[in-house]
């Protein structure tokens, strides 16, 4: 019986691709770029919701060529789901079978579906979640040098951090022993133990032979270069509840 899926969830620019890159390396473990499809609010079907789901900006168009669907076949996948978790279950398909994976255990890393969790937690009964979390001084850093994704106001920026943390709280009462976290900061200085407990977790065999010729190591923002105290000041205090939930802040 084919193992259940299992979603990479969280705040961007917090590790999700280097621990979905990682994973990858498994035999067992396939995964698209990032799909999307539970992060906008509109219900299923509605105008909005067909808007943001056949969303053609240049990064996702560039996410599904990379994951072998076609434009229009993606157009007729849409077409023919009658739900998100519809949706999702005939991208998949099409996905491991335009890339030879059938039979393969998938996985989606999309940090922002972190707002449809729970909607993803009742469609996909028995799935599991897997959470890096990482400081968030970092994780607003690196929103302000905005390489992948700028944001310049601080209060918009903490709130990427804060809204992830508490979705996934919410989702961790709600659903006890289904949500898994590690730190970024731990898994990318010594990821093999981190990657061992998280397959046990998953319920995949671990063998370190699978990530020979990996080399991770944790990437840290001149903070102080990029924000004036003051700034820093208000990052700790904005980040406040959750930054001492995980240990960073004091």
């Amino acid at each position: 019986m084919q193992k259940k899926p299992f979603f990479i969830i969280g705040c961007v620019r917090s590790g999700t691709t280097l621990l979905r890159d990682v994973l990858r390396k498994h035999p067992n473990l396939v995964s698209p770029e990032e799909t999307h499809f539970f992060r906008w609010s509109d219900p299923f079907g509605t105008v909005g919701s067909l808007k943001s789901l056949s969303n053609t900006s240049a990064i996702l168009k560039k996410h599904r060529e990379m994951d072998g669907i076609p434009e229009q076949e993606f157009d007729n996948i849409l077409k023919r789901s009658v739900s998100r978790a519809d949706l999702q279950k005939r991208y998949m398909n099409s996905y491991l079978a335009n890339n030879n994976l059938v039979g393969k255990r998938w996985f989606d890393k999309t940090p922002q579906n972190v707002y449809g969790s729970a909607l993803i937690a009742n469609d996909f009964l028995g799935s599991k979640f897997v959470h890096i979390v990482r400081d968030p001084m970092n994780v607003v850093s690196s929103l302000r040098v905005g390489k992948i994704v700028k944001i310049e106001s601080l209060v918009g920026a903490c709130n990427f951090w804060n809204e992830a943390a508490s979705l996934i709280h919410t989702l961790k009462r709600a659903y006890p022993g289904r949500v898994y976290e590690v730190k970024y900061e731990d898994f990318a200085s010594n990821f093999l133990p981190e990657i061992e407990k998280m397959l046990a977790f998953l319920g995949e065999e671990f063998n370190a032979e699978y990530f020979s010729g990996i080399v991770t190591k944790p990437k840290e923002h001149e903070r102080d270069t990029l924000f004036s105290a003051k700034e820093i000041a208000m990052i700790k205090k904005l980040c406040g509840r959750w930054g001492k939930h995980y240990g960073y802040f004091e």
